[in-house]
C-alpha cells in the first residue's frame, strides 16, 4: 500500500459516522494533472470558437432597435385601421337605417 501523504475526514452536522479519504502522493498528482488538462481544454475551447466583435454587435443592436421601432409603428397603425373601420361601420350602419326609413 502506498504511503500517506494526505488525509481527509469529513463530519457532517447530523452523520453517524465520519467520511475518511487517505491521499498519496500519487492520487494527488493524478488530480493535479487532471485538473490542468481539463482547464486547458476549457480555455482551447474558449480561444477556437469565434468571437463577437464589438462592430458587429453594434450593428445587430441598431437592427434590433430599428425593428422594435417598426413593430411599435405598425401597432399604432393597426390601432388606427381599427378606429376607421369602426367608424366605418358605423357610417354604413347609418346609411343603411336611413335607406330602410324610405
Amino acid at each position: 500500500m502506498a504511503q500517506r501523504f494526505c488525509s481527509l475526514i469529513v463530519l457532517g452536522p447530523s452523520a453517524p459516522r465520519a467520511f475518511k479519504v487517505h491521499l498519496s502522493r500519487n492520487a494527488i498528482l493524478i488530480l493535479v494533472v487532471a485538473f490542468m488538462m481539463s482547464f486547458l481544454a476549457v480555455v482551447l475551447l474558449g480561444y477556437s470558437f469565434p468571437h463577437v466583435d464589438e462592430m458587429n454587435r453594434a450593428k445587430l443592436k441598431a437592427e434590433n432597435y430599428a425593428l422594435k421601432l417598426e413593430a411599435q409603428d405598425a401597432a399604432k397603425g393597426l390601432k388606427n385601421l381599427d378606429t376607421k373601420v369602426v367608424e366605418l361601420e358605423t357610417a354604413s350602419k347609418r346609411i343603411e337605417d336611413l335607406m330602410a326609413a324610405q
